[in-house]
C-alpha cells in the first residue's frame, strides 16, 4: 500500500509562489542594461565632441586654404609635392580643378572666368563641407562669369549702398561661412586639350570687391 504525503493544514503553497523575487531580479537587470546604455553613449558624445575640432582641419576649406590666395585660381597640387598639401581624392583624369580660398572677413570677394572652347564649371564649397552655389559657362555673358561672394551682413550692406530706385545687376552670393573655397573644373574633350584647360582653370581671378 502507497504512502500518500498531504501538506500539513495552513502549510500550502501559493500557485505563484516564488515569481515576486524573479520579477526584482529582471528588474534590476533592466536598470543595469539601461544605466550602461545611458553610460556608454555618455562616453561616445563627448568622445565625437573632443573630436570635432580635429575632424574640421582635414576638411577641403582647410585643407586647400593656402590656395588662390594671390588673386586667382591655383591648380591643385600632384601627390608629393613641396608645399605638403594633399592631392585630390579619386580625381578625374579628364577634369582639371583649381581652387581659389577665400576669407570674407576683411569683405566680400569679386569671381571672374573667362570662358573658351571647353566646358567650365565654378562651384562655392563652404567651410566645414556643402555646396552652397553652382554656375557653368552656360550663364556666361559675352564670353564673362562674374559673380560676388559675401555674407548676409555684407550683402545687406550693399543693398543699402545701391542707389535708390536702380536694380544692381552684379550677381551676389550669400556665404553662411566667411571661410571657403571657390572650385573651377575644366572638361579636357582630349588629352591634347590639357594645356589649355589648365590655363582656363588658373585664370580665374578671385579678389576683394571693390
Amino acid at each position: 500500500m502507497s504512502a500518500v504525503s498531504h501538506d500539513p493544514p495552513g502549510r500550502r503553497s501559493p500557485p505563484f509562489a516564488g515569481w515576486q523575487p524573479r520579477l526584482r531580479a529582471g528588474f534590476a537587470r533592466f536598470v543595469m542594461t539601461t544605466l550602461a546604455g545611458l553610460i556608454l553613449a555618455a562616453i561616445v558624445h563627448i568622445v565625437t565632441i573632443l573630436a570635432i575640432p580635429a575632424l574640421s582641419q582635414r576638411d577641403a576649406a582647410h585643407a586647400y586654404r593656402e590656395l588662390g590666395t594671390e588673386g586667382h585660381a591655383e591648380a591643385i597640387p600632384s601627390p608629393g609635392n613641396a608645399r605638403g598639401l594633399p592631392a585630390q581624392r579619386e580625381a578625374d583624369p579628364h577634369v582639371v580643378t583649381a581652387i581659389c580660398s577665400y576669407d570674407l572677413s576683411a569683405g566680400p570677394m569679386r569671381v571672374v572666368a573667362r570662358t573658351g572652347t571647353l566646358p567650365l564649371g565654378l562651384t562655392l564649397h563652404r567651410q566645414g563641407g556643402g555646396v552652397l552655389y553652382a554656375i557653368t559657362d552656360r550663364a556666361a555673358i559675352r564670353g564673362t562669369l562674374e559673380f560676388l561672394v559675401m555674407t548676409e551682413a555684407q550683402r545687406d550692406e550693399r543693398i543699402a549702398a545701391d542707389e535708390e530706385g536702380e536694380t544692381s545687376r552684379e550677381l551676389r552670393v550669400v556665404s553662411d561661412a566667411e571661410q571657403g573655397l571657390i572650385v573651377a573644373r575644366v572638361l579636357l574633350r582630349l588629352p591634347s586639350d590639357r594645356a589649355d584647360a589648365e590655363a582656363l582653370a588658373t585664370g580665374v581671378a578671385c579678389g576683394a570687391a571693390n
